[in-house]
């Protein structure tokens, strides 16, 4: 009878504790959530120093959006250039790079779970990333 009486006010007090954890645990990582900025800034010395990164080597850089991502894909076919690079600031993006030549270069941060987008320009200084749609990635 004892054991019984034990069980029952464990599961009594036990159950209410659980949703409680469960609660602030999705609490937390709301809170933990990062708010991407509308823009950001990549230095030309470190635009071009990723494409001179092996795969699965880390990004060495001062810059927060950039520093300890990993490459996953740098290849080159005569003047074109890819390079895919996972970022580790962004949660679930990839930093797209594809030059064609002397031609055009796009430049994209893509996410798998479409959380963010944004999309690159060349400047004197290095490139200007900007926030947008996920339309104006696929109409480029």
């Amino acid at each position: 009878m004892i054991p019984r009486i034990l069980l029952s006010a464990m599961l009594v007090f036990a159950i209410p504790a659980l949703f409680t954890a469960q609660s602030s645990r999705h609490g937390t990582v709301k809170k933990a959530g990062r708010q991407y900025p509308k823009s950001f800034t990549v230095s030309k010395a470190d635009f071009d120093s990723l494409f001179g990164l092996e795969k699965d080597q880390a990004v060495k850089s001062a810059n927060v959006y950039l520093a300890k991502s990993v490459m996953l894909m740098n290849s080159r076919n005569g003047d074109i250039r890819f390079l895919r690079l996972k970022l580790q600031y962004f949660k679930n993006a990839f930093l797209m790079i594809q030059v064609n030549g002397g031609y055009s270069t796009q430049i994209f941060i893509l996410s798998d779970d479409k959380s963010v987008f944004y999309k690159g320009a060349i400047t004197e200084n290095g490139v200007v990333m900007t926030r947008c749609s996920e339309d104006d990635i696929v109409s480029e």
